[in-house]
């Protein structure tokens, strides 16, 4: 019997070392499908032997990346294959097991990370109203710094067609998604402000500190004309508050 006893225990020993397989990446999916609806391929179909294609990108990369995303009822789904659209506001996701892109419920996302292999960096998107107050449905910005204030840009992609037909027509033969971006900071106060690189502007939204905020930049001779120096400048705001 005692023989028997130590055998048992040896096989339930193997077992419980034995790698076991991963399930989270199945509970994923399962909560994704759920959230989510097939997605269309972005292109034109000018078939026009003068067209040139399209030049310029909808995406933030274009390349699947892993990341993480985390839903409005707190759940966390992590280590997925994702793509930000920017022009259409939209999370794609990769279906490990069908290979579809699949778009998820925006409304149900409240932030989502995207890790860049070649950088080692990682992108945090997070959802706002820009316009407060407003019937205007919320869209994602990249949070630059995150702290009692806030210090974020949304990125901005246009599509612009073809244009080249017609007896006057001199525009380009390819359709082009071009790039622009714009810079937001929310205050202690949590007043949402659009925000140009520059003293003036920076100066301004954190007026109620603003004798304070003028002898940082000058002590530390900040021009506040690049992201660093503006995140330097709301480390120091927020301390004040303290």
């Amino acid at each position: 019997m005692k023989i028997v006893f130590i055998f048992l225990l040896l096989i339930n020993v193997a077992f419980l070392s034995y790698p076991q397989a991963d399930v989270s990446l199945v509970r994923t999916e399962e909560n994704l499908l759920r959230i989510s609806e097939k997605s269309g391929t972005v292109f034109t179909t000018n078939m026009d032997e003068l067209y040139e294609g399209v030049k310029g990108t909808p995406y933030l990369y274009d390349q699947w990346k892993p990341g993480n995303v985390y839903l409005t009822d707190n759940t966390l789904i992590k280590n997925v294959y994702i793509k930000f659209n920017i022009y259409s506001d939209d999370l794609l996701y990769l279906n490990s097991t069908s290979g579809d892109s699949l778009i998820i419920n925006q409304s149900l996302i409240q932030k989502f990370e995207i890790f860049d292999e070649l950088s080692m960096d990682s992108v945090l998107m997070e959802e706002m109203r820009l316009k407060p107050g407003k019937s205007e449905k919320k869209t994602f910005v990249r949070v630059i710094y995150g702290g009692k204030s806030k210090f974020t840009v949304k990125y901005i992609k246009t599509f612009i067609r073809a244009h080249y037909k017609g007896a006057y027509a001199a525009g380009n033969k390819y359709d082009e998604y071009t790039d622009d971006y714009q810079y937001y900071i929310m205050n202690n106060e949590n007043k949402l402000t659009k925000l140009k690189l520059n003293k003036k502007s920076v100066i301004k939204i954190l007026s109620d500190k603003e004798d304070k905020i003028k002898a940082f930049v000058n002590k530390k001779k900040l021009t506040l004309d690049n992201e660093n120096d503006v995140v330097q400048v709301l480390e120091y705001y927020d301390s004040l508050a303290d």
